[in-house]
């Protein structure tokens, strides 16, 4: 039956996923910088489309919500300066580490154990909530546009995740391909919307946003104005951090690049970086010039192309849904990122011991398929647990990120102190700087966050770290528990008791006594009574054709099949010590899938009873219905 169901399944995923590669096809299957851009920044990209609404949701629940517009502004210009940062730092990962890992290599080759552990986790948890984030948002912004029904968020972001993880089990190339279309579309879109934005504000088709002063929505007593204003700003940046997720992505998944890959993955993380930098600003001045304000179920980006696009008279609401849309498709294929890093990442763990080792074996599409389907399982129960809800999802997210921030570029400041490779003082300004300001906002990130869920990402690091230890303390115990013995070892001959198992005598009974001869002189044919009129004919036949084998009748007072019957096996191993006991199986193995249910299953019930039973061979011996 189970044998069954692997064929059919093998056809329904030639089906879905395509035919298998060849191992030599694998370079062709490397990205060069246009694929690389659409594969490992969509996430980056895309995370403009929630980052301005996160600093706006912060502001307005502040006690400045009339200035949320104006405070918006210096919030965007900081985060910008910190893209910079952990841009320019990670060029210098990708060129100390061609190979590939980002903060996880990084931290194992100069910070120990514990770093890269702790660098691994915090990654495998991004990439998760990458997931989450960007398809709960992608669902957010089609009920944005009132075509479907909120209600429907959940289902519609499951069903997205589905569609994500059956496109990168076809391939990274393939997967590329599909998405560069949307991802170049969501870009032309946000320039084509911050274009008209910027004409209807040079044209002053737009009102002159009012400023409040602070006073009017703050603290009666003045002296505590400061301090309100600079809790708010921190709040929102806190928030707004969300713009820096999918960054290490490039870093992470260098050997995935054409040929010189070094060269090619700096030049993709450049320019990711200033298209980052540039519409996440865009879209946080075009917010307080519109003066959007969050909704529940309209979007800020969506307020702000449906504001912006009336500069194309007519053709305002093409541009709008163009928009709208764009930005849905690279919010839900922004989960490529995690696709393209995670399984290369869960790898590099496996192959360390702290994963389960099926993590780091490619599939037949020269693609990691056991970590691709767990990351699409793993993000499908997050969208279910919190029904799709992207600021609910949100608080969880930046903090794992900027912690393996943090922990990359002060591996790099220990690179650089260790090798002293050419330009090396200058690598330790610069990721020695970067680890400074992404340690401090990691702080900032835990302390602002830590009521609204960043607790649950705290605890899950430390909930990882004793995952991979417990797996790596079972991989070296099977090591030492299977290495040969120091000197010389010769195989023991052994003698055979070979039991087999007989319900009633048939044809596909025979093949199994025939086996039995050809192994051993001590053969027992072994019955366990069910039902007393099915053994007397049982014996009647036997006299016929049971080959002169002894055949042994079990009782079973209970009507159990497996208590006698393993009973006896013990029986038979304290009378011959010294013999290897053999059990044989007959089975017969039916034309078509379903007619299994037709039948009993003892055979496959047997073999899993004495599977965890040392000291036996178990042995099936097939008979092949043709009908």
């Amino acid at each position: 039956m189970f044998g069954r169901f692997i064929v059919n399944f093998g056809k329904l995923k030639r089906w879905l996923v395509g035919k298998p590669l060849a191992s030599q096809l694998e370079r062709h299957e490397r990205l060069n910088i246009p694929l690389g851009l659409a594969v490992f920044s969509s996430d980056a990209l895309s995370s403009t489309a929630y980052a301005t609404e996160e600093v706006l949701i912060a502001l307005v629940g502040s006690a400045f919500a009339l200035q949320a517009g104006i405070l918006s502004i210096p919030v965007a210009l900081a985060i910008c300066l910190l893209i910079a940062i952990v841009v320019i730092s990670y060029r210098q990962v990708i060129h100390a580490y061609p190979q590939g890992g980002g903060a996880y290599i990084v931290a194992k080759e100069n910070l120990g154990r514990l770093a890269c552990q702790v660098a691994g986790s915090a990654l495998l948890i991004d990439y998760i909530l990458t997931v989450s984030v960007s398809i709960s948002a992608a669902a957010a912004n089609l009920i944005s546009t009132g075509l479907v029904p909120p209600e429907w968020r959940t289902s519609i972001a499951l069903w997205l995740v589905l569609a994500i993880t059956l496109l990168n089990l076809r391939g990274v190339r393939e997967s590329g391909k599909i998405i560069a279309f949307p991802a170049y579309a969501f870009i032309a879109s946000m320039a084509i919307v911050m274009a008209c934005g910027l004409w209807r504000i040079a044209h002053g088709d737009v009102s002159q946003p009012t400023f409040v002063p602070f006073s009017a929505g703050a603290s009666d007593a003045d002296q505590w104005t400061g301090a309100l204003v600079a809790l708010a700003l921190l709040k929102a940046f806190s928030h707004g951090c969300a713009a820096l997720t999918g960054i290490e992505a490039i870093s992470n998944g260098v050997t995935a690049f054409k040929e010189p890959v070094v060269e090619r993955a700096n030049r993709t993380m450049a320019i990711m970086g200033l298209i980052l930098g540039a519409v996440f600003l865009g879209m946080t001045c075009l917010a307080y010039y519109f003066q959007v304000v969050p909704h529940p179920n309209d979007t800020v980006i969506s307020q702000v192309a449906r504001m912006a696009s009336e500069a194309l008279g007519p053709g305002a609401q093409a541009l709008y849904y163009v928009t709208v849309f764009a930005t849905m498709t690279i919010l839900a294929l922004a989960a490529n990122t995690s696709f393209a890093g995670y399984p290369r990442l869960a790898s590099m763990l496996a192959h360390d011991g702290f994963l389960p080792r099926q993590l780091m074996n490619q599939g037949d599409r020269l693609v990691f398929t056991n970590g691709i389907l767990s990351l699409g399982l793993l993000s499908a129960l997050l969208i279910w647990l919190f029904h799709g809800d992207t600021n609910a999802l949100i608080p969880l997210y930046a903090v794992g990120v900027f912690l393996s921030f943090t922990l990359a570029q002060a591996g790099m400041v220990r690179h650089h102190l260790r090798h002293r490779e050419p330009g090396w003082r200058y690598g330790v300004r610069i990721n020695g700087f970067g680890a400074v300001v992404t340690a401090i906002v990691t702080l900032i990130l835990a302390f602002e966050k830590f009521t609204e869920g960043a607790w649950i990402v705290l605890v899950a690091v430390p909930a990882f770290i004793l995952i991979f230890r417990q797996i790596e303390r079972h991989y070296r115990s099977i090591s030492r528990q299977l290495a040969l013995p120091d000197k010389g070892y010769c195989p023991v001959t052994m003698e055979h008791t070979a039991l087999v198992l007989v319900s009633s005598l048939h044809r596909g009974t025979l093949p199994a006594l025939e086996y039995a001869k050809t192994i051993s002189g001590h053969v027992e044919a072994v019955h366990v009574e069910l039902n007393p009129e099915g053994t007397e004919r049982l014996k009647k036949a036997w006299q016929e054709w049971g080959c002169s084998i002894p055949l042994t009748i079990l009782k079973s007072p209970y009507r159990s099949l497996t208590k006698p019957l393993m009973d006896y096996i013990d029986v038979v191993e304290e009378r011959s010590p010294h013999d290897l006991v053999t059990i044989i199986v007959p089975e017969f193995v039916t034309r078509r899938w379903w007619h299994n249910f037709l039948h009993n299953q003892s055979a496959w019930l047997i073999n899993e009873l004495l599977k965890y039973h040392k000291g036996k061979v178990v042995t099936t011996v097939r008979f092949f219905l043709e009908e």
